[in-house]
């Protein structure tokens, strides 16, 4: 968010702000605008940003695979999104594409912000992982990448495998 006594430096999951631009603060205004820890505007509030929700639910699969199927709303209309599996277990932190190779765990958001996706991850989830969606800001999905973290790939909603 703006701040104009904000000094450059780095802030949580280590992300480079740009002078002027911090990291937001949950409770700040919802109709704070938000940008890009560059200083782009991402064309949205806080509140809007703060106001999707999720679900989503875990099949074990033939071969020890898993089938997540996860339901969104309050996303960004027509938004581009990623889902990627954290791995707490790893130092630093892991990310994998939730479908293992990064060619289907990318989707589009309707009109209306809302999503339903079902991904087939190559094993089963466990209480070290979470399922991570990942909001695009460039309009691009990045494969096996999750994009380049507070410039265009913003982590906006995680669920912890329980």
């Amino acid at each position: 968010m703006a701040d104009p006594k904000a000094e450059a430096g780095i802030g949580p999951q280590n992300i480079a702000h740009a002078a002027k631009f911090r990291p937001a603060i949950v409770s700040s205004d919802p109709a704070t605008p938000v940008y890009t820890a560059k200083g782009v505007p991402l064309g949205f509030t806080l509140g809007s940003w703060l106001g999707a929700k999720g679900k989503a639910s875990i099949m074990l699969a033939t071969g020890g695979a898993a089938e997540i199927t996860v339901e969104f709303t309050g996303l960004r209309p027509r938004g581009v999104y990623s889902l990627f599996e954290n791995h707490f277990d790893q130092k630093p932190i892991g990310f994998t594409p939730l479908d293992g190779k990064g060619s289907a765990n990318s989707f589009t958001a309707d009109a209306k912000g809302s999503a339903k996706i079902t991904v087939r991850a190559p094993q089963a989830l466990t209480n070290v992982n979470a399922v991570l969606l990942v909001y695009h800001s460039d309009g691009q999905s990045h494969g096996e990448s999750r994009g380049e973290i507070g410039v265009n790939a913003h982590h906006q909603l995680i669920a912890k495998i329980p």
